[in-house]
């Protein structure tokens, strides 16, 4: 059976809430000597980090992740939830005497976020290879956020295996050069911005859609409530938000949205057909306070789907 490689970040997550809004405390005409605190009205911690997360929701889906990153000896809690739930762990390396990454995420009441990131274990690695073993069967990698040295390696990783590749820079943006972005996107199978850093990418890298397109590139660009686009050689996709119950906690929707990518490029599902089931899937993932704690079943997936999409979901088949 084909497996999906998920790279990129495994964290603990500390997701906190402010009850009023950053910018009545932050003074713009001050921010050279910014000095701010925020009372935080709840705190918890989760399993995240980009790849726990895209793993977590590809199982949802019926996909069998295989995560390769670093973590540290404080693993073996998060190891257990991601094994109890189908994912594949045996290409994580543990290194002794690290921590696992850490995540600090304050939102406040207009949705804004606030976050900082330990990386720990994560900034080693790019010392875990993809090997032929962990390769072999694969049909996609997923290269998302860790380190700009890994995120390099891991689509060099992929050319060389000839395994097609979705790219992800996310939270990198800022530090991957013009060159790296430039050279990771142009041979991936999928990109995904969220519309801020498809504006940064264009900027860095002067390329635009056609540059990418061209070369049978997909670009997906997420717009949050506003839903997303998915852009071909062929045709744009605009795909709508799929409506979710009470909201919760936006953390992890986008990571939750990319399954359903996922899932259609290994299904060659038809794009928007992709797309409707990644809004579906990331409607429940905000229903939830933490990145993996929504649980839907299938059936419940393909019902919502419907509901929102007035056709029949691709999963029922």
């Amino acid at each position: 059976m084909s497996h999906i490689i998920v790279t990129g970040s495994v964290a603990y997550d500390r997701i906190m809430d402010f009850q009023d809004r950053f910018r009545e405390h932050i003074l713009p005409d001050q921010i050279h000597v910014l000095n701010v605190s925020f009372i935080l009205d709840k705190l918890e911690e989760n399993f995240g980090g980009t790849a726990g997360n895209i793993a977590y929701n590809l199982a949802l889906v019926g996909l069998t992740p295989k995560i390769v990153s670093a973590v540290g000896s404080d693993f073996d809690r998060y190891g257990a939830h991601l094994e109890a739930h189908g994912i594949d762990t045996s290409s994580i390396k543990r290194i002794e005497g690290a921590y696992t990454a850490v995540a600090n995420m304050i939102t406040d009441l207009d949705d804004n976020q606030i976050s900082a990131f330990y990386p720990g274990a994560l900034a080693h690695g790019s010392q875990v290879p993809i090997t032929n073993d962990i390769a072999r069967d694969a049909a996609l990698v997923i290269v998302s956020p860790s380190s700009k040295q890994e995120m390099a390696l891991r689509c060099m990783e992929a050319r060389k295996l000839k395994i097609p590749y979705c790219f992800d820079p996310g939270q990198q943006m800022t530090t991957l050069s013009p060159e790296e972005l430039s050279h990771c996107s142009s041979d991936a199978a999928i990109v995904i911005f969220n519309d801020y850093e498809w504006q940064l990418f264009r900027s860095k890298t002067s390329h635009e859609l056609d540059d990418l397109t061209q070369r049978g590139v997909v670009v997906v660009v997420t717009q949050g409530a506003q839903g997303s686009i998915i852009y071909t050689k062929e045709k744009d996709y605009r795909i709508a938000p799929a409506q979710a119950g009470e909201v919760f906690d936006p953390t992890g929707a986008g990571d939750a949205y990319r399954a359903g990518i996922v899932l259609g490029f290994v299904h060659k599902w038809d794009w928007h057909q992709a797309g409707h089931l990644a809004s579906t899937v990331a409607s429940y993932a905000v229903e939830q306070y933490g990145t993996q704690r929504h649980a839907p079943s299938i059936a419940q997936i393909n019902q919502r789907y419907e509901d929102n999409f007035n056709e029949k979901s691709p999963l029922a088949a």
